[in-house]
């Protein structure tokens, strides 16, 4: 592993505590897959944060997402950490940037994004890391079903060797179970690209992110053509392997009209990202309903319905 991703571990696992230190938040993503779910298969430089309380309303939320960010910033800085505070126009996400010396890790929260499909769970930091960097650290992090299937999303969207590294492992071990197929399906309607984007994305270059922000942070080596082998598997195992049940809920959402009971999770309709889709599918539906049913009849096809 390079030594230049140790010393941002060792940053980051400065930070983490001051970021989840108020019980509004729980870490998904990479980090706690890899450093508090496994046993540091690779490192990881960038915080992941989820705003649990989904069913609080939008101003209260991101009051609190705020102020709490807003305290971790000053506190760090007290410690002598520079930090840069950013929000998206895009996506609206709120980043702090924590730099010491070259290392700098990345705090990201989707404001949308709030809430969970299932309860959090307290996790140690796993042993490697904590033999390795000589800490120890508990922190709230997403179900493992939910780590997964919002990781499976993310590699579809973004397609990252990161990404695909972490779902070669899950391939290798616990494999594509039906709690992590379910959360998969439920992180699709929360994403804010469309469903046909999501489950048949187009393969993009992955040469230069591996070579440029991959090499030299996993354990093993990990060579280029395994990512490209699991990214090929999931593009075609995952769509293929949705039950009726789940391709019945996707229908339902594309058209406007989800059954909520098609899937085990009683939040899902009411975290904010889910009702920001539907709205927006609904609106398409009445300004343009050609579009819309152009858009469905694509989404019933790539499902073979």
């Amino acid at each position: 592993m390079d030594k230049r991703y140790f010393e941002t571990v060792q940053l980051l696992l400065d930070v983490a505590p001051l970021i989840f230190r108020g019980g509004d938040f729980a870490m998904k993503g990479g980090t706690a897959i890899n450093l508090f779910h496994r046993d540091m298969p690779r490192l990881s430089v960038d915080i992941d944060v989820v705003y649990i309380h989904g069913d609080r309303v939008r101003e209260e939320a991101l009051g609190a997402i705020s102020q709490a960010l807003d305290r971790a910033a000053t506190e760090l800085e007290r410690r002598g950490l520079a930090v840069r505070r950013q929000a998206s126009t895009g996506t609206g996400d709120i980043k702090l940037f924590v730099r010491r010396g070259r290392s700098e890790v990345k705090v990201e929260v989707n404001p949308v994004g709030r809430g969970t499909l299932l309860p959090t769970l307290p996790a140690e930091l796993c042993a490697s890391a904590a033999d390795e960097f000589k800490r120890s650290l508990r922190l709230p992090i997403l179900a493992p079903a939910e780590l997964y299937g919002s990781k499976r999303v993310a590699a579809m969207d973004r397609q990252h060797p990161r990404d695909w590294f972490d779902c070669l492992l899950l391939r290798q071990n616990e494999g594509l179970t039906t709690d992590i197929r379910q959360t998969f399906v439920a992180y699709v309607a929360a994403h804010n690209r469309p469903v046909n984007e999501i489950l048949t994305p187009n393969p993009q270059p992955l040469e230069a992110t591996y070579r440029n922000d991959f090499v030299g942070m996993t354990r093993d080596e990990v060579g280029l053509e395994a990512l490209e082998e699991t990214r090929i598997w999931q593009f075609e195992a995952l769509p293929k392997s949705l039950t009726g049940t789940e391709r019945d809920f996707l229908i339902g959402l594309k058209a406007g009209e989800p059954d909520w009971s098609l899937l085990p999770f009683p939040s899902l309709q009411y975290m904010p990202a889910v009702r920001w889709k539907l709205e927006n599918i609904r609106r398409l539906k009445q300004s343009n309903p050609r579009k819309h049913a152009d858009l469905l009849a694509r989404l019933e096809e790539k499902l073979e319905l």
